[in-house]
């Protein structure tokens, strides 16, 4: 098993609800067109930062659903829309594999 996670830190506390909104939707959309179970959540301490989670059996399997994403003009759309919540330069992503 394979976490996969987005993590990106929202520009202000301005921009919090609208940090949220966007997580919301992007999980909707992604959890709809690919038959998924993506998740996020918002750091409690410190400067506010977004999560995004997702399960994978394998690497190849993650790989597989970053081409699909990649190649995909509506959620590319989907994700400009936020581009201005975000601190220029936050964005990480990581794969951990799980430990039984």
């Amino acid at each position: 098993m394979h976490l996969y996670t987005r993590s990106v830190h929202v520009k202000n506390d301005a921009s919090i609800s609208a940090a949220i909104r966007f997580a919301t939707e992007v999980c909707a959309y992604v959890n709809k067109t690919y038959s998924t179970k993506m998740r996020f959540g918002i750091e409690a301490f410190g400067h506010a930062k977004v999560h995004w989670f997702m399960d994978f059996d394998s690497v190849d399997q993650s790989l597989a659903m970053h081409q699909k994403m990649l190649l995909d003009h509506d959620f590319q759309s989907l994700l400009g829309k936020g581009k201005d919540l975000w601190v220029e330069g936050s964005l990480k992503d990581r794969l951990v594999r799980m430990v039984p």
